[in-house]
């Protein structure tokens, strides 16, 4: 993770240095990005599933699209649409009066859905005609969904989600690379969303 990291600020820092003519990305011009990112932090929330054994967990994202347009040169704005979801299976066991004696075994299912969608706006500080590095701000709101699925009667889940911020922010440095005039990939590095993700890009 520490190499990966080192080689996309080193990348997006040479974009400092380069006076070329051509630029990657310009007034008029609209990209869309779909990632997909790394780690996902809603497995975590599986450690306060008191009672039930044997969890196993799988989990979907953080991915997203965005899309950007280039009001200026330098500037642009957009949105961007962040979800991940995490799932946990294990069992609960019924217990007899005495609290100890098994008398049936439940299986357990529960899920959380996160969505972020945001309003995005970028600086581009790169003058090469492939490589586009900006440095991004977003805003929006933040909605958590959590469910669950058990044949067990009667049973209620402890809530495991806290009391909620409906608001959520993303900082961001990242990079888009094309190597055609329309096609090429992207990486991000941020806190507030994925860590790190990277994807496809195309620009119009």
């Amino acid at each position: 993770m520490k190499k990966k990291v080192t080689i996309l600020l080193s990348v997006i820092a040479m974009g400092f240095g380069i006076n070329a003519n051509a630029q990657a990305v310009s007034e008029g011009n609209i990209m869309i990005d779909a990632y997909y990112g790394y780690p996902n932090f809603g497995k975590t929330f599986t450690k306060s599933l008191n009672g039930i054994d044997g969890i196993k967990t799988t989990g979907i994202g953080p991915m997203g699209a965005r899309a950007e347009y280039m009001v200026a040169d330098k500037f642009g704005i957009g949105v961007d649409f962040i979800y991940n979801s995490i799932n946990a299976t294990g069992t609960i066991d019924s217990l007899a009066a005495d609290g100890q004696t098994v008398v049936e075994t439940y299986k357990i299912t529960t899920f959380m859905q996160r969505y972020r969608p945001q309003i995005r706006m970028n600086y581009h500080f790169t003058a090469n005609d492939q490589l586009d590095a900006y440095f991004g701000v977003g805003v929006g709101a933040n909605v958590r969904r959590i469910g669950v699925r058990t044949d067990y009667p009667g049973y209620d889940i402890p809530k495991v989600s806290g009391a909620l911020i409906p608001v959520s922010m993303r900082i961001a440095l990242g990079m888009r690379y094309f190597f055609t005039d329309n096609i090429g990939a992207n990486l991000e590095l941020g806190l507030g969303g994925p860590f790190l993700s990277g994807g496809l890009s195309i620009k119009f």
